[in-house]
């Protein structure tokens, strides 16, 4: 059963020392955003987003970090929401950054799946949530 949650997964890396994110272009309705997905069977957040990065992308990753940006939306884009009584109107979309392992094979949610520099994340991403979870990824990784 998918739980009542959505989770958003920043993979990144360090090319010539810029800092590149992994985002998507999703098949359905041609969107950049984060990897993403929901819970399944009683998952907690840490082990969907270790997951789901696996299966969108083909990667691993270590020094996962749960970020602060986080959001709320409505429940009825989701299948199975009707189980979700405890959620009445919306629920809880986490965001997690992770330094990537591996090589990238695009799955059948995608269309394209594309390393970026932060600015141009934030310039082609459609969603406010993604991009404010891509700030503070810069802001996190430029203060180490």
């Amino acid at each position: 059963m998918r739980e009542p949650y959505q989770i958003l997964i920043f993979p990144y890396r360090f090319l010539q020392n810029e800092i590149e994110i992994l985002i998507g272009c999703r098949k359905d309705n041609g969107y950049w955003q984060a990897i993403s997905g929901g819970g399944e069977n009683g998952e907690n957040q840490l082990q969907t987003a270790i997951r789901e990065l696996k299966e969108e992308t083909n990667l691993t990753g270590v020094n996962w970090v749960k970020l602060d940006s986080m959001c709320m939306l409505p429940k009825i884009y989701f299948q199975g929401h009707e189980k979700w009584h405890n959620y009445p109107f919306v629920i809880p979309q986490y965001s997690f950054m992770v330094e990537a392992v591996g090589v990238t094979k695009v799955s059948s949610e995608y269309s394209e799946l594309k390393w970026c520099s932060l600015p141009e994340a934030e310039s082609i991403l459609k969603y406010d949530s993604n991009k404010i979870a891509v700030w503070e990824i810069g802001q996190r990784l430029r203060s180490q």
